[in-house]
């Protein structure tokens, strides 16, 4: 798929490779772009602020390399149980730290946007820590 044509250097026997394809056969994408098919190979476009600098992607998959807490195959998004917290031009993604006992069927995992837990009825709080007014005993 990444030769432009069955025919080849009849010395080095380098074929004609695609634009971004390399190898003698054409058979491997260039560092930052994955997925080689008939079309050629796609870019990575591996998030600047969520990928480990100076890594590149897998030449299969895309799937970028990524900071502690951060996934996607881009790494634009938190892991289950993190949330975004923007910093600037880069972001952070921290814990939930969900009270369980103040959650929807004891859940861990918060609005990964804004850090919101999903708070049982009479809850409140970005952690569903705190009793609403006229309530209290926050148990399990």
């Amino acid at each position: 798929h990444g030769s432009v044509s069955q025919f080849c250097n009849p010395l080095s026997g380098q074929c004609n490779c695609k634009e971004r394809v390399k190898g003698l056969l054409c058979d491997t994408c260039m560092d930052n772009f994955y997925g080689l098919d008939v079309t050629g190979c796609k870019a990575c476009e591996c998030d600047a602020a969520g990928s480990i600098s100076g890594t590149t992607c897998d030449a299969r998959t895309g799937q970028c390399a990524c900071k502690p807490n951060i996934g996607g195959r881009r790494c634009d998004e938190c892991l289950d149980g993190y949330h975004r917290v923007q910093k600037g031009h880069s972001f952070l993604c921290l814990p939930c730290n969900c009270e369980k006992a103040g959650t929807v069927n004891g859940s861990l995992l918060c609005d990964k946007a804004t850090g919101q837990c999903p708070c049982k009825a009479g809850v409140t709080g970005p952690r569903c820590s705190q009793c609403m007014l006229q309530t209290y005993n926050l148990s399990m």
